[in-house]
């Protein structure tokens, strides 16, 4: 045995084979649901031979005396101390005559796997360049491979290991030929296969590193029943109202059919629709054990932060009322803000928490039976050059996305082709679940509910283009007094959150009205703050006022009984619908739809949206007339999206399919969820507006000051990334523009990457009803 070694405590051999059983053991399990040659473009035996050489040769660059002087400490040129290309490099070797020549982009994509595992995809054609590039270090390196690991190496593959590159050139022109010349028959599955095994190398590897042989595969059995034993303790089996009587009519018709690969779940907000899905994924979680013998995660996907929360506090109190703890194996919540912290019953019902390195790797993978995760955490893991820990946990899994129209219509088709691609290959079930849902999603999927369950809860009245004051001195004032006269909560919705202020000060001057009846919501107030006000909210009864910006429409279970809004996308519009009369609590709810237009621009503050989206919702509120009901609003609705996949918004998407085909990973790199705003820069600012706020920010400042250990760097790293976790609920991410005439903003220097405000200097720049002190109109949600 060599004492050659891949990490400070881990001998290169039994990483090498570590890597290797972690990889084989999970695509043995694929074997259960997926179709390899539709799905990879490959058999399962070549699948194998990929996954043996990929995982034998990623490291075998480690085992070089550069790379072992930079282990322990020494310092070594960047270039002489890599190692992930010398595998690529054998790697191209051993599989040649393995994996036929037609198949040259599996080849080629295994050895970008090997060469880019610690690092970003590059496009295929960077193979043979940087090859070239960087031939003298190579040759260096393969001159100092320790020869004890490289025959127990040649032993374990049963040939020699072949690192001579120039004979590998020309056979990687020939694989590149037959690449070209076959990859629009492939279509996206080269992709495919280079993300799932992109993805279960880094698992892999990561895995291995941290836990040695102490990884625990156990997976936790969770009863189909839960939901419905959770109902039973809340008394939804004895209603008393009419919506609870549609609410039990509408669960019994969304679980009860399991047959389906695709599955949609219409229905208003408010009628139950996060009950009703947990509970058919979970059986047909249990359909699925018993007939194809696995069990498949439930991925719990949502648009927006703001509703993580609350789902799982949902989800914890269904399986506490069976008696199940919710350890992170069972029920875990995985977004960029997620505490680091992971625990797990072992024996006797006792819990063992991990430290905060073995935690991040484990919340990043997934591991756990129900995943409560973000849109931009899941299609980032599908559409990335990045490596990732999760894309290869997508193929069986169970996966929920609820209010799939919150994503940008420029990338429905390419999302949903690739969703398409893993439910009809891949075994993965899918199940959409909204008021609303877009054609290209629809149109693919079996409708679980048929009926109608006829919710009218509100009139919808668009009363077209103001200025603001006009909407100030008119509507406005007409609603808060009719909502003091009647006792009843009035929701106002801007685009802006310097409008939302502006709206937010006028009323607090002009009617006097008490900091106990008016709040104000917006991004420029940071998370922990939002969620105080939203709770005050929900406590409260009778008049109050809400002056917010969008934040408000993801899912928020908080109800008015009046609400303005100004002009945004329709569908968005529709969620902030679902925040008045939300559980037909009051007589008759009441949404205007106003279109506020700057006096001295006389731009709409729509400007923030997309301007094909904002027409096309003009569009069809200018036909409303008087009012309509809940109903027809939602007729139009499906109306709506039908008019968004006729715009010619997936000229983005078509160009995201293209680039999947052809393996271009620059251009991959451009798809974001999160809109980019040109001309502007986002400036993280720190709050110290409570001691909560100062201890963290000095125990921050404490582990940056810190010399990270040599021997411990993932710990001290996965430290420091909990540590700036800790801070996010106390920053504001303030978005500047710079443009000619754009305001400036007097902030803070810049202190370990935030613009710091401590608590000393807090009332020049923060208010606490209005957030981060600013009079910019550019500056929004």
């Amino acid at each position: 045995m060599s004492t050659v070694r891949s990490h400070q405590e881990r001998l290169l051999e039994h990483h090498t084979l570590g890597v290797l059983t972690l990889m084989a053991e999970e695509v043995e399990i694929t074997s259960r649901f997926i179709d390899y040659e539709n799905f990879f473009g490959i058999t399962r035996s070549e699948l194998n031979t990929l996954v043996k050489g990929i995982s034998l040769f990623h490291d075998l660059g480690k085992a070089s005396s550069y790379f072992q002087k930079h282990l322990s400490g020494m310092k070594v040129d960047n270039g002489l101390s890599q190692h992930a290309v010398i595998g690529s490099i054998a790697l191209g070797h051993y599989l040649d005559g393995k994996i036929p020549d037609e198949l040259g982009a599996t080849i080629l994509v295994a050895m970008t796997v090997v060469k880019h595992h610690h690092g970003k995809a590059r496009p295929l054609e960077s193979l043979i360049e940087s090859f070239d590039d960087n031939q003298g270090e190579i040759e260096k390196i393969i001159g100092t491979l320790n020869n004890a690991y490289l025959d127990w190496m040649e032993k374990s593959i049963g040939e020699r290991v072949n690192l001579d590159m120039p004979s590998l050139v020309p056979k990687i022109i020939k694989w590149k030929r037959n690449y070209r010349k076959f990859r629009e028959k492939a279509g996206i599955r080269n992709y495919v296969l280079f993300e799932y095994l992109f993805s279960l190398l880094t698992w892999a590897d990561r895995v291995d590193a941290a836990f040695n042989d102490n990884y625990n595969h156990e997976r936790q059995h969770i009863s189909p029943n839960i939901v419905d034993i959770f109902r039973t303790s809340e008394g939804f089996d004895e209603p008393n109202t009419d919506i609870d009587l549609l609410r039990n009519a509408f669960y019994e018709e969304a679980i009860s059919n399991l047959e389906f690969t695709v599955g949609s779940i219409k229905g208003r907000t408010g009628i139950g629709k996060t009950l009703a899905t947990l509970s058919l994924a979970l059986k047909k979680r249990e359909r699925t054990q018993k007939e194809k013998g696995y069990i498949p995660r439930i991925l719990y996907c949502l648009p927006f932060l703001s509703i993580i929360d609350q789902t799982y506090e949902t989800i914890s109190k269904v399986l506490k009322t069976s008696g199940i703890i919710e350890t992170s194996d069972i029920l875990m919540q995985q977004h960029h803000l997620t505490d680091l912290s992971y625990s797990k019953q072992i024996n006797g019902g006792e819990t063992e928490d991990y430290d905060t390195y073995l935690a991040d790797i484990l919340l990043n993978s997934w591991d756990s039976e129900i995943v409560i995760t973000t849109f931009v955490s899941i299609f980032h893991s599908m559409l990335t050059e990045k490596r990732n820990t999760r894309f290869f946990r997508l193929p069986g899994s169970i996966i929920i996305l609820d209010e799939i129209q919150a994503v940008p219509p420029k990338y429905w088709k390419v999302i949903s082709e690739v969703l398409e691609h893993l439910a009809k290959w891949g075994g993965t079930k899918i199940i959409f679940s909204s008021a609303t849902i877009p054609q290209p999603f629809f149109v693919s999927s079996l409708p679980l509910v048929r009926r109608e369950y006829s919710l009218d809860r509100y009139d919808v009245k668009y009363l077209g283009k103001m200025s603001m004051e006009e909407f100030k001195y008119s509507i406005l004032e007409e609603a808060v007094s009719a909502a003091i006269n009647k006792k009843k909560a009035l929701m106002v919705v801007a685009n802006t959150i310097n409008c939302c202020k502006e709206l937010y000060e006028y009323l607090k001057d002009s009617r006097n009205i008490s900091d106990e009846k008016i709040h104000c919501l917006s991004s420029n107030l940071p998370p922990a703050v939002r969620k105080n006000v939203i709770k005050n909210i929900k406590r409260k009864k009778g008049f109050q006022v809400l002056v917010t910006t969008q934040l408000i429409e993801a899912g928020v279970d908080i109800s008015f009984d009046y609400c303005i809004r100004d002009l945004g996308p329709l569908d968005s519009i529709l969620q902030v619908a679902g925040r008045v009369n939300r559980s037909c609590e009051k007589k008759r709810g009441e949404l205007l739809i106003v279109d506020l237009v700057k006096e001295d621009s006389g731009r709409s503050f729509s400007w923030i949206y997309n301007s094909t989206i904002i027409w096309a919702t003009r569009d069809i509120l200018s036909n409303l007339g008087a009012s309509v009901d809940e109903p027809k609003i939602y007729e139009l609705g499906d109306k709506y999206f039908t008019q968004l996949v006729n715009k010619g918004l997936e000229n983005e998407s078509l160009e995201l399919l293209e680039a999947l085909v052809n393996l271009d990973f620059d251009k991959i790199s451009d798809f974001s969820l999160i809109e980019q705003i040109k001309g502007s820069v986002t400036i993280p600012v720190f709050l110290e507006i409570n001691n909560d706020a100062k201890h963290f920010w000095k125990t921050y400042c404490e582990v940056l000051s810190e010399i990270p250990p040599k021997e411990n760097k993932y710990q001290y790293l996965a430290r420091k990334k909990q540590a700036i976790r800790n801070l996010a609920p106390y920053v504001v991410n303030l978005r500047v523009f710079y443009y000619p005439g754009a305001k400036t903003y007097a902030l803070p220097d810049i202190q370990h990457g935030f613009s710091y405000v401590s608590s000393d200097d807090l009332k020049y720049y923060y208010d606490p009803k209005t957030g981060l002190k600013s009079d910019d109109g550019s500056l929004f949600l």
